[in-house]
């Protein structure tokens, strides 16, 4: 049970803020506009301002009952950039980048490094700068538009929402700083418009110089320090690579339109559509049970037992119940 947790939660983080989907009607009390273009033209300047601007201050992120609080510096130096993330409540821990390489810090006296990756404040999905180019080059899945204006931590705010044609995926409410572009907060709603996860800045300071000593540690007492793989830009962050690599020995029949495969080794397979993702895990079903279905905010588990092949199937993603159970039901043993 603990380690087939760990490893949900292990899918969690590297899904999380990444795998984000399906989604929103109109904003309450709004109606939408007809002007796609636009919308996709704030998205297109929401990721500039998530590379290009100068920012620091303090978000929160809800996903079901917890929460996480995290101050956030971020600038560009000589066009690369550079950022440190510090959480705010429960695991001191840090994330540090300097373009592409991201490292993972926490205190050396009682650490658990697994936990400490497991509970890292990564921030993907919508807090990425690859998340408007993958809305665009996905245009038959998620389609934007515009809600009018609103207020964020002090700031004027345009509302953008993204939703699928389809309720087999999430979609999102965005709010974007009107001067700028940056994402001050977003909502991952079901298809009811139910806030499934919620990210927002309470504080912002945007296009202040960043010194260096803000980008320094702020953990004073000695560190554990571990690399994570993968770019925070394309909203993909994965521990490292463990040994083996047999082929896949299953194969899913049916995925919702646009998922792909983007791995596939021995019991376990993982698709995205270019924003969202889910993974399937497969076992014999004489190991434990787990529960059949279990939501945490907008990340689904889905065990089902397939007794005529013999096999537990395990769904997790952050889509709804129904696509997570109708994508566990299609696994199929693959015959090479």
């Amino acid at each position: 049970m603990a380690t087939r947790f760990a490893m949900v939660t292990r899918f969690s983080l590297l899904t999380r803020f990444s795998l984000l989907t399906l989604a929103c009607s109109l904003f309450a009390g709004g109606q939408a506009t007809a002007d796609e273009g636009s919308a996709r033209a704030w998205l297109k300047k929401m990721g500039e301002a998530l590379r290009n601007e100068n920012y620091t201050g303090i978000f929160t992120y809800m996903r079901g009952t917890a929460s996480e609080t995290v101050q956030i510096v971020h600038s560009t130096k000589d066009g690369q950039e550079v950022e440190r993330l510090f959480s705010l409540n429960g695991e001191v821990l840090e994330l540090h980048r300097r373009g592409q390489e991201v490292v993972c810090r926490h205190p050396k006296q009682g650490a658990n490094p697994e936990a400490a990756f497991l509970h890292a404040p990564v921030y993907l999905g919508p807090f990425s700068a690859a998340f408007a180019e993958r809305v665009t080059s996905a245009n038959h899945l998620y389609r934007p538009s515009l809600h009018g204006e609103d207020r964020i931590a002090g700031r004027s705010a345009i509302k953008v929402a993204v939703s699928p044609p389809n309720d087999d995926r999430y979609g999102y409410r965005l709010w974007l700083d009107k001067q700028t572009g940056l994402l001050l907060r977003s909502h991952l709603v079901d298809q009811r418009g139910r806030v499934r996860e919620l990210f927002q800045f309470t504080s912002i300071s945007i296009g202040v110089p960043i010194g260096d000593e803000q980008l320094a540690s702020a953990i004073a007492e000695p560190t554990l320090s571990h690399k994570l793989r993968g770019s925070i830009q394309s909203g993909n962050l994965q521990a490292p690579p463990s040994a083996g690599g047999q082929r896949p020995v299953n194969r899913v029949s049916w995925l919702p339109d646009g998922f792909r495969l983007v791995k596939g080794q021995g019991g376990s397979l993982h698709f995205t559509d270019g924003v969202a993702s889910l993974s399937v895990f497969v076992e014999p079903s004489n190991q434990m049970q787990l529960p059949s279905i279990a939501t945490h905010g907008g990340m689904v588990f889905v065990s089902h037992t397939a007794d005529e092949v013999g096999l537990r199937i395990t769904v997790v993603g952050e889509v709804p119940v129904q696509t997570a159970s109708r994508v566990a039901r299609s696994v199929v043993p693959v015959v090479y």
